[in-house]
């Protein structure tokens, strides 16, 4: 089981990684552009990925936290409210 968290905590990180990566590259290119779009939508996927995780790894046995479970639910709800902003501007 702990070897199953562990892996389950590298693969959150990455995508973590990934979407604190991409989150700064569309900040800093310019809006609207493809480039923009494209970070963006990394951004959004890699973020959705890693939250999901953190919410299972949040209630294993041994790794019960309510604050990062919480936080997880926030990120996802932050993410799609997002999408969903950007979608009502077209």
């Amino acid at each position: 089981m702990e070897q199953t968290i562990q892996i389950l905590i590298y693969i959150h990180a990455f995508f973590g990684g990934i979407g604190l990566i991409t989150g700064m590259f569309s900040i800093f290119v310019k809006k609207g552009g493809f480039k923009h779009k494209k970070t963006g939508k990394i951004f959004s996927i890699s973020m959705i990925i890693s939250s999901m995780i953190s919410l299972v790894v949040a209630r294993m046995p041994n790794h019960e936290n309510l604050f990062l479970f919480l936080i997880g639910i926030f990120t996802i709800y932050m993410i799609l409210a997002g999408k969903q902003s950007f979608n009502l501007e077209k």
